[in-house]
């Protein structure tokens, strides 16, 4: 690793002001970490960029892959496997192209399983989930609003449609956790879903997705949110075994959040970085590339530092220093970009490895509780409202106009 230079910024007023380090590269201008002195230091010093031991006994891991056939799935698939990791996809379709390919690929170390989250007879996902000491998934739904039906039928498609964001982000992923944490051999349990579920309901962008999409951000969050009460839940009856239970306790179901950007199919593009964050840090949903994210949630599956942790993973075009970009609006300037400084909990660089053994910490308690308290409902209808409110002022518009136009017509004949 290039020599590393601290710069010092003080933050508050004081002498009690917290002081915080940001490490940067003598060689180059990528940010590697921001947190307090003086654990720093130590910190990077120990950094790797070698994650293969964070597998410390491959030929003890059955990883299950849920979506495994997908783009992301895919290359998690062969990043475990190369790490000796076997693995078990599942999938509706195991005579897909991409699923035989999978198996052709990787031979013995990966299997096919059928299967199917929004089912709810239990009995293939039970028997995906057998023997398994870790469980990804990396599946989701995403529907175009149907407004009437949404608005009005009862029950609506949330509860009948089982393609609905609702039947798979939500229900089918709270279905798998409970399996995973029943099976008594899952140790942690590995949820994909996207930047904008950590941004706050009021974020237009996490609004607009909502409004168009059947609300996936939400039903995207409430899958989260089931995700962590099954592992507090697993928590719980680990510290109160019960007493008729024989044989060796069963090891507690951790869970850890990995939310990507905008996804890229192709290599991470030349000069540009990864950022990585966590908790409720804001990541830029910046241009990731697969490859960077199939890297972060393998790390997520195995790092001790990422057990119960909420990890963000975005793609910068340049290196940022920084600093992001935001909208912003003022009675002078109207709606413009300012530049404002990254959350101190964003890390940037090139190795995914590092930033995420380094820099990713646990979710503090009252981040999880906060992530469940917020509704998207009020800013959607919002949002729905004034979509509706201007298009009934373009509409009478364009009457007003037309009836102008007919009666200037009709004057002038």
């Amino acid at each position: 690793m290039a020599a590393l230079a601290p710069a010092l910024a003080p933050r508050g007023s004081g002498p009690r002001a917290e002081r915080r380090v940001v490490w940067r590269s003598r060689a180059s201008s990528r940010r590697f970490a921001t947190s307090p002195l003086p654990s720093a230091r130590a910190r990077v010093a120990s950094a790797s960029s070698d994650s293969s031991s964070v597998v410390s006994d491959p030929d003890g891991e059955l990883v299950l892959v849920v979506g495994g056939a997908g783009r992301v799935g895919s290359r998690l698939v062969s990043r475990l496997a190369a790490s000796g990791v076997r693995v078990r996809v599942l999938t509706r379709d195991p005579t897909s192209d991409a699923a035989r390919t999978l198996a052709d690929r990787h031979g013995d170390s990966v299997e096919i399983a059928r299967g199917d989250v929004t089912d709810e007879d239990p009995t293939e996902l039970v028997e995906a989930v057998r023997g398994c000491t870790r469980v990804v998934a990396c599946f989701g739904a995403q529907r175009i609003t149907s407004p009437l039906a949404d608005a009005f039928a009862r029950p609506g498609p949330h509860v009948t449609d089982p393609t609905h964001p609702a039947a798979v982000n939500f229900r089918g992923v709270a279905r798998l956790a409970k399996i995973a944490a029943d099976a008594g051999t899952v140790r942690r349990f590995v949820r994909v879903t996207g930047m904008s579920v950590g941004y706050h309901p009021a974020n237009f962008i996490a609004v607009a997705l909502n409004l168009v999409l059947s609300m996936t951000i939400r039903w995207q969050r409430a899958g989260e949110n089931a995700l962590r009460e099954t592992a507090e839940a697993s928590r719980r009856k680990a510290k109160n075994p019960s007493s008729t239970a024989s044989g060796p306790p069963a090891p507690v179901m951790e869970y850890a959040c990995v939310r990507p950007g905008n996804l890229l199919d192709g290599p991470r593009p030349p000069g540009s970085t990864v950022l990585i964050g966590h908790g409720r840090s804001h990541v830029p949903a910046g241009k990731v590339a697969r490859d960077d994210v199939a890297e972060c949630v393998f790390l997520c599956a195995f790092a001790p530092n990422c057990a119960d942790a909420t990890v963000g993973v975005a793609g910068a075009a340049v290196a940022t220093g920084g600093v992001r970009a935001e909208m912003a609006w003022d009675p002078a300037r109207g709606m413009h970009y300012r530049a404002t400084e990254m959350d101190p909990r964003v890390l940037e660089g090139t190795d995914v490895a590092e930033m995420v053994l380094t820099g990713v910490e646990p979710d503090a308690e009252d981040e999880r509780i906060l992530e469940k308290t917020v509704p998207y409902e009020p800013f959607v209808a919002a949002l729905a409202f004034l979509l509706a409110g201007v298009a009934a002022a373009i509409a009478k518009g364009a009457w007003a106009a037309l009836r102008f136009a007919a009666g200037y017509l009709v004057g002038g004949a």
